[in-house]
């Protein structure tokens, strides 16, 4: 062959390499801007997460392929947009069997050079509550399900498929609105004109597959992991609260708040509970005039001030899985308070949630609690020994304050008398109205200190039914009886003596 002739398949053969490197380079060139790095940039956050896909009708057997040309559409924010047709081309699915998200991840891999991850198992394993964060911040997802478990007006699109054994169904979803339980449902099966629609949060999770606690869903990558749930979400339900007792004025109260969570949520962030105290009925404006006789006038006490609004605030309360124990602070001010607890994260200024309001009552800073019998059968004018137990309950001290050698009289108890501080009063009173003094016994205590008793006494000379009363007096903070605390009443059946002729009392 002549060198001319062996020139010419030569030229031809550098024309073809030619076209191959030009077709190689602008296929290059063409998936540039649609590398993994690139998508990064136009993952939707929560400033930019309100742009929606267009709604995709799906082909015949096309519900993933329908559902991942929307994902894709979103995640991008239009700028990639690959049909259902040519995402299942690029997988080489045949359309024998069902497609998987494998088959959309590995569609959308060889037609736009996106890595799709998806859960679970490959890459990006979300649980329930992970995925609809998501979906709050802006991103959308490929839901996998059963057609036959959505309500029936929502698989109006196709009824037959909806009652049939294998109804695997692929739909896009995002928004999700937390304040409302509800989601935004884009179906595939749906006409290509119909927009989408709000499914409740519950209906859409019964139709969501799952491998324990992982959904089966491809979604818009997230910035950052969420470590829990906001409060408000209705996976989390509240009770109470539960406010332990007594509540004295100027202390701090016990309060419990019950949870419960539902759907695999994790337990919630700390919380702090914001308490409002709106009173309801002010104790008396005055403190009644004193059994025990002053020293002098300046040793009467002055009036009550009225009860006030008043706004307190606990600690942040790291939950448990069964709720909320902090303590709270109270009013200074003793009254009957409607309380109502809000519950706030550290940081935020409004509310998680707000409980139903309870009542309360908060007692003064002198208080007690007493141990009695529950009633007695006596005969009339019989000795006898009334077992007894006070507590106090209060912030105040019921000892004399300390002498200089630093040894307080109350250190010790003593007998009732005249320089006693602080004392238990019981009187008999009848039905009629008669009443007489039965006992005082000296009652100096701590706060928080109690004390049994055995006081003897005798019962009242007439027959019929009487009540022992107590109360507990101070010289230096009066009657507890006249700010509104109640103290035992005894109820006492006095039998006539032998050859009593005396008619009973009441």
């Amino acid at each position: 062959m002549s060198p001319q002739g062996q020139s010419s398949p030569r030229r031809a053969l550098d024309r073809r390499a030619g076209r191959l490197l030009l077709g190689v380079a602008l296929l290059a060139g063409l998936f540039a801007a649609t590398t993994p790095s690139s998508v990064e940039a136009w993952t939707p956050g929560p400033a930019s997460g309100h742009y929606t896909p267009d709604h995709i009708q799906q082909l015949k057997n096309s519900c993933v392929w329908a559902s991942g040309q929307m994902l894709l559409d979103k995640w991008t924010h239009g700028r990639v947009r690959i049909s259902q047709a040519a995402l299942r081309r690029a997988s080489r699915d045949t359309g024998d069997s069902a497609a998987s998200l494998f088959d959309l991840a590995r569609g959308v891999a060889r037609s736009t050079g996106i890595r799709l991850s998806f859960s679970p198992g490959f890459g990006d394993s979300m649980t329930w509550w992970q995925l609809l964060d998501r979906l709050e911040h802006g991103g959308g997802a490929v839901l996998i399900g059963m057609y036959s478990r959505l309500p029936s007006s929502f698989s109006r699109w196709n009824p037959a498929f909806a009652h049939s054994r294998a109804s695997r169904h692929a739909v896009y979803v995002e928004r999700y609105d937390r304040t409302n339980a509800r989601v935004w449902l884009m179906d595939p099966l749906a006409p290509r004109d119909f927009p989408g629609e709000w499914i409740g949060v519950e209906a859409l999770r019964r139709f969501a597959s799952f491998q324990g606690d992982l959904v089966t869903a491809a979604a818009t990558p997230v910035r950052s992991r969420p470590t829990t749930a906001p409060l408000r979400d209705q996976a989390y339900q509240l009770t109470g609260p539960s406010v332990g007792s007594p509540a004295i004025a100027g202390s701090s109260v016990a309060v419990r708040v019950g949870l419960s969570i539902s759907d695999g949520f994790p337990l919630p962030a700390p919380h702090r509970l914001m308490a409002r105290w709106d009173p309801i009925i002010p104790p008396p404006a005055t403190v009644a005039p004193l059994p025990l006789e002053p020293d002098d006038a300046s040793d009467v006490a002055p009036a009550i001030p009225p009860p006030v609004a008043t706004t307190t605030s606990s600690q942040a309360a790291k939950p448990r899985p069964t709720g909320f124990a902090t303590s709270l602070p109270i009013p200074a001010v003793a009254g009957l308070y409607r309380l109502t607890i809000a519950l706030v994260k550290p940081g935020d200024r409004s509310a998680a949630r707000t409980l139903a309001p309870v009542e309360v009552q908060v007692l003064p800073s002198f208080a007690a609690m007493y141990s009695f019998p529950n009633s007695l059968q006596l005969t009339a004018g019989e000795p006898f020994t009334l077992n007894a137990g006070i507590r106090n309950i209060g912030t105040t001290d019921w000892r004399p304050a300390k002498s200089p050698s630093g040894r307080r009289p109350g250190d010790v108890r003593t007998p009732a008398s005249e320089g006693a501080q602080t004392m238990l009063v019981l009187t008999w009173r009848s039905r009629l109205g008669d009443e007489f003094r039965a006992a005082e016994v000296s009652t100096e205590l701590a706060p928080g200190a109690s004390i049994r008793l055995q006081i003897a006494m005798a019962a009242p000379t007439a027959p019929g039914t009487w009540t022992l009363e107590g109360d507990v007096l101070s010289r230096d903070l009066g009657s507890m009886a006249a700010e509104g605390l109640d103290g035992p009443g005894l109820v006492v059946t006095v039998r006539p003596g032998p050859g009593a002729d005396q008619p009973p009392r009441g």
